[in-house]
């Protein structure tokens, strides 16, 4: 019975390899960067390609010809009529013609106008199997390596290259143009010869004459710069961004990441006109148990709440807690954000502590984040709330508020910075830093932007609490005016450094 499933799985197998081998057989190898033969092939490609386009250019000439003929004679006669309305109109017949015109014409024009003419099928289904001869990205590699191969043998700078000078040998004709030099920019990239790339960049940029191709370069030479973390020559290209183009999210990123290195570098003072004072009023405990509070801020409310959290209850956690990579939703690492994360058991003492704090109920609120930032540790500007659409928010609510407890001292760095507002908060082991990331009307608050600055020296343990605006109906009643909360058409990420207010958190 044994040797008769090794002698089937034998004859399966051998049939697999057969199979695969004369699939492989089957499917064409070139590479048209390596053969003259085969670039002999590609132009004739290029010339069916032509001939293809033109063809279908005819079709729609053709189309469009016919169309404007028609539109000609509709618009005499609408000009007719416009002369003298109500003579026009008093004519029976043309009332009768204008109706069946609006009825009949105009239908069949609409029709016609979205309507593609078979002969003109056929030509997209001509470019459509033409595709498959068209060379693809690796033979585009290949003959962006073919050119960096030429460079190094022969000393040859770009310069040269994009000007159509092959060693002594120059054909004006044949220089390079923007997209090319774009493509050979991004080959560089990819070869990590940034200054090969940069070069490349440049040339490309000063051949583009369309200012929306231009930030395609811009673009490019930012990310590179970016990459080598020179954040400040990047943001000047980005600069040249024209309105109508949507930042990217590697443009978003360079500008988050410039202005958190522009906050956390900042020289910074201690508030005026806010108060430390003992909490007594948020719950009965806290009457017979008050809470160490200092103000930060009356618009967003920021507090911190000092001793709140104590050594033998942070030893706890932080000896039971087991640390992963902290990653996006979709299991990637995360870009805007270098730490490790774990959740911890649910408290009932740490909510309630917590409700005794804020006076807000813990139902339907995260579980607690315990994050760790070594060295360099950071986490970029952002903000705590989910910003939903109306029916998903209704249905699981944003954060309304943030608390943030620090489980330790930090060396040096580490501190959480509100630019926006000039606050900084440095670390200090007991502590406790609140937030409202929501107006009392419900809007987004955008002033709570946010970040957490790398950690120079040490390590940094921070325990989080979001806190969820559904259960919160009638300990914060929402207030919808209007005048309480500004606009919010937009995301500002870009401001001069901040100068901001340090905090330092002592009793």
């Amino acid at each position: 019975m044994y040797s008769l499933k090794f002698v089937m799985f034998i004859g399966i197998l051998s049939a697999c390899i057969i199979c695969c081998q004369g699939f492989a057989k089957s499917i064409r190898k070139k590479s048209y960067a390596a053969s003259t033969m085969e670039l002999m092939n590609l132009l004739e490609v290029e010339d069916k390609l032509v001939d293809n386009l033109n063809g279908y250019v005819e079709t729609l000439k053709m189309k469009l010809n016919l169309m404007k003929r028609s539109l000609t004679a509709m618009s005499t006669e609408h000009n007719e009529m416009q002369s003298d309305y109500e003579s026009y109109l008093a004519n029976p017949l043309n009332s009768f013609r204008l109706i069946h015109r609006l009825h009949t014409s105009w239908r069949k024009w609409y029709h016609y106008a979205f309507r593609t003419e078979n002969n003109a099928l056929v030509r997209i289904e001509n470019a459509h199997h033409m595709r498959m001869l068209l060379p693809t990205s690796l033979d585009l590699e290949h003959a962006c390596r073919g050119i960096d191969d030429l460079m190094s043998f022969y000393d040859l700078k770009p310069e040269e290259l994009a000007a159509g000078n092959l060693a002594g040998y120059s054909q004006t004709d044949t220089e390079l143009t923007a997209y090319d030099c774009l493509a050979l920019g991004e080959f560089s990239v990819q070869s990590r010869k940034d200054d090969l790339a940069e070069a490349w960049f440049n040339l490309s940029l000063s051949r583009f004459d369309n200012i929306f191709d231009q930030y395609r370069a811009h673009e490019a030479l930012a990310m590179l710069l970016a990459k080598n973390k020179q954040l400040t020559a990047a943001l000047h290209h980005l600069d040249n961004k024209p309105e109508e183009v949507a930042p990217s999210h590697g443009v978003t990123h360079i500008e988050e990441e410039l202005a958190t290195v522009q906050n956390c570098t900042v020289v910074v003072q201690k508030p005026s006109r806010l108060h430390c004072r003992y909490n007594s009023t948020t719950t009965p405990f806290t009457r017979i148990a008050p809470l160490k509070m200092e103000e930060l801020s009356l618009d967003p409310y920021m507090v911190v709440f000092h001793d709140v959290i104590y050594d033998r209850e942070i030893e706890l956690m932080l000896n039971s807690s087991n640390f992963i990579l902290s990653l996006t939703d979709s299991g990637q690492e995360s870009e805007v954000r270098a730490s490790k994360d774990s959740y911890i058991v649910e408290s009932k003492t740490l909510n309630d502590r917590v409700t005794d704090m804020t006076g807000l109920s813990m139902e339907l609120s995260d579980p607690f984040s315990l994050i760790n930032y070594g060295i360099g540790g950071h986490y970029m500007l952002h903000y705590d709330y989910h910003k939903y659409t109306n029916t998903t928010r209704a249905k699981y609510g944003d954060r309304i508020a943030t608390l943030l407890f620090y489980l330790g001292e930090v060396d040096s760095g580490g501190a959480t910075i509100f630019p926006r507002i000039n606050i900084t908060v440095t670390p200090k082991k007991g502590s406790a830093v609140f937030w409202y990331n929501l107006h009392n009307s419900g809007a987004l608050h955008l002033e709570t932007l946010h970040s957490a600055c790398p950690v120079i020296s040490g390590s940094k343990y921070v325990l989080t609490k979001w806190i969820n605006e559904l259960p919160q109906m009638f300990s914060t009643p929402c207030m919808k005016d209007s005048n309480l909360h500004p606009p919010q058409n937009v995301y500002l990420y870009r401001y001069p450094p901040a100068q901001c207010c340090q905090v330092t958190v002592t009793e």
